[in-house]
């Protein structure tokens, strides 16, 4: 493309978006908006076009490993950084939404955390959120990576977790990469360990979610964390 003829495009694009918005923008436009950003001197329209026949959606570009964006053509280790920096923004934004705040009442807020904090990996990822008496978030961190099973050590390590930390409560977060919520027979008995560990400590385990790109299950809403805590 053009040099001038360029320029003049993305300038377009930007005004465009200063108009319209993020809710009047398409996802084409604002994927080829972001890659103006790193890629410079090129028609950036054909590779936001074959990102998004690639990934399906800006969900799929996000969470798609650097390797793979760069095997798109025309993406460099440059323009994956951008996109790998914009989804570790959302992460934060998300984190400071939920910061002190009572977890209990902002349970939308901590599942679109959970979601994408954890959504987008290919393994099974575990991650441990201990809270005060206050239900306020004082530690948050992925604490193992692997297929979650309660014959290991695992309920012992968060509980080990939590009383380092001076909890009064945790929180228990593990993807499903299948992208199927629905807690499993294994799952349901790891949450019963871990309670059971954190009892003998007075520390409470007020939920375990499960979490895809798309969807989250919560033991708590759906009524199975006292039989887990018996």
């Amino acid at each position: 493309m053009d040099k001038s003829l360029n320029s003049g495009h993305r300038e377009r694009l930007r005004t465009r978006y200063l108009k319209a918005g993020g809710d009047g923008f398409p996802d084409y436009d604002m994927v080829e908006l972001l890659l103006t950003y790193a890629i410079q001197r090129r028609d950036v329209k054909p590779i936001a076009r074959n990102l998004l026949q690639k990934f399906k959606n800006i969900g799929g570009i996000m969470d798609a490993t650097t390797e793979d964006l760069c095997s798109v053509d025309g993406m460099g280790e440059k323009s994956a950084l951008l996109l790998k920096l914009m989804r570790d923004f959302c992460i934060r934004y998300l984190e400071s939404e939920i910061t002190n705040t009572d977890v209990l009442n902002s349970t939308r807020k901590l599942r679109e955390y959970a979601r994408m904090k954890l959504g987008g990996f290919t393994e099974e990822v575990m991650m441990l959120i201990c809270l005060n008496v206050k239900n306020r978030i004082i530690d948050s961190k992925i604490i193992s990576r692997g297929t979650i099973d309660s014959a290991v050590i695992y309920p012992r390590n968060i509980a080990a977790d939590a009383l380092q930390k001076k909890a009064a409560s945790v929180i228990v977060v593990h993807n499903h990469p299948s992208g199927d919520t629905t807690p499993s027979f294994t799952d349901k008995e790891f949450t019963a360990e871990v309670a059971k560990a954190l009892h003998l400590l007075d520390i409470d385990l007020l939920d375990h979610l499960i979490v895809s790109r798309t969807d989250a299950f919560s033991f708590l809403e759906h009524g199975m964390m006292e039989e887990r805590r018996k």
